[in-house]
């Protein structure tokens, strides 16, 4: 049987999600890597593969998908069992998998809107423009800043009650959060997960997860124009 492709860069972080749940389960996998800055993926061949031209993509025989959390629940539900991982939390009866959703609801809808602008702002947007050096517009990062702030306490609050988001069993929940977070803790303002140590410790435990540091080495945490990744 040949393998999964995942068509993209792995620095980016719908690829490494996608890349992640693959190496979580220990699949076997093919990367078809992608100049992103030559805009390969904007190309008919990968617009065939996602419609929207953005990465990864993802073939498993003749099914096509994209979008990441949709294709890491894929991943998890064709080969957890086998890897004897429940992520999903589909084999735990009813209320754990409400739990999952629920936060896993809660990373796409309040973390990542929180997060994100500020790893777009002093990361993305820099290093996209022609000539780099461009700076942050620092009432984003101020602004989400204070947003990440407020969602930081709620998630203190819950890591108060039960080791990961979802409960004492790491889920899918927890696992989604690893590219943007990573990247944001290469910005200047890492240290506001000081302020919350039991989001730190859980982050800290996150980082430590053989398939997390594969997948991060890829993740560069410097971004020079025109370097190589």
């Amino acid at each position: 049987m040949s393998p999964v492709k995942v068509f993209g860069h792995p620095m980016l972080t719908n690829v490494a999600r996608v890349l992640l749940f693959l190496e979580e389960v220990g699949a076997e996998y093919e990367l078809v890597p992608m100049d992103f800055v030559a805009g390969e993926h904007k190309r008919p061949q990968h617009v065939q593969l996602n419609p929207f031209a953005k990465m990864p993509g993802f073939q498993d025989g003749d099914l096509v998908l994209f979008e990441s959390r949709a294709i890491a629940k894929y991943i998890l539900r064709k080969y957890g069992g086998t890897a004897g991982l429940d992520l999903l939390g589909e084999n735990s009866g009813i209320e754990e998998l409400a739990m999952v959703d629920v936060w896993t609801e809660v990373e796409a809808q309040q973390y990542y809107p929180a997060i994100s602008p500020v790893v777009f702002e002093c990361i993305i947007i820099p290093f996209i423009i022609p000539g780099g050096g461009a700076a942050p517009n620092q009432t984003v990062v101020d602004e989400s800043l204070e947003r990440l702030r407020g969602v930081l306490g709620i998630y203190e609050a819950r890591l108060e009650k039960s080791r990961y988001l979802a409960g004492d069993s790491i889920s899918f929940a927890d696992l989604n959060h690893i590219p943007f977070t990573f990247y944001f803790m290469t910005t200047p303002y890492a240290k506001v997960f000081d302020d919350y140590p039991k989001v730190k410790a859980w982050w800290e435990m996150l980082m430590a997860r053989p398939a997390v540091q594969r997948v991060c080495k890829h993740m560069p945490t410097e971004f020079k124009l025109g370097a190589q990744y």
